[in-house]
């Protein structure tokens, strides 16, 4: 977890870690507070519990936010990792949702996932050209745009393939990313 963390925030006194920043410059603040006092495998430990907390919360947020929120604003707005999570949570729900519309009669269901897979493709295009993104926020978008070529052609290829149900194995192949409200995190299933 600590591979991408280039430093800790620290209060003016240097007693307390604020938060983080990555080697990218994104940072983050922690929901708490830790002190920076005694072993340092004792206070480091500290952080690496808050990290985690923090980003779990904050990958949560940013995922039930996610379908009420303009989708190149909310990349802007959250964490490279949160962005890549939430989006491909968002993607196999939405997937799941089409394979579920199309057990019911939408026989048009996976063309029409297939077409807003394209379109949503095309705004990154479009947003990866503003001259006003900050450099974090370029990056971002291309690497949600290397993720939604993925899912772009893998709906193509069930578009292509009629595959209409989620038992097959062409969706059961691939890396699906779920919001377990049990366990409170994330899932990736195979």
């Amino acid at each position: 977890l600590f591979d991408n963390a280039a430093a800790l925030t620290f209060d003016r006194a240097g007693a307390k870690v604020l938060g983080m920043v990555s080697s990218e410059k994104e940072s983050f603040t922690f929901d708490s507070q830790r002190l920076a006092e005694g072993a340092v495998e004792t206070w480091l430990s500290g952080i690496e519990e808050e990290m985690i907390a923090t980003l779990r919360r904050q990958t949560k947020v940013a995922t039930y936010t996610y379908p009420k929120t303009d989708r190149i604003e909310w990349l802007k707005a959250e964490l490279g990792m949160v962005v890549n999570t939430g989006a491909q949570i968002w993607w196999t729900f939405e997937t799941h949702d089409v394979f579920d519309a199309v057990r019911k009669g939408d026989k048009m269901g996976m063309k029409n996932f297939a077409a807003k897979n394209h379109a949503q493709l095309n705004e990154l295009i479009v947003a990866i050209r503003d001259p006003k993104l900050t450099r974090q926020a370029t990056k971002r978008i291309n690497t949600l745009v290397i993720i939604d070529v993925h899912a772009r052609d893998i709906i193509d290829t069930f578009v292509r393939d009629s595959v209409l149900d989620e038992r097959e194995f062409a969706w059961e192949s691939q890396l699906r990313f779920y919001w377990d409200r049990e366990e409170d995190d994330v899932l990736i299933r195979q």
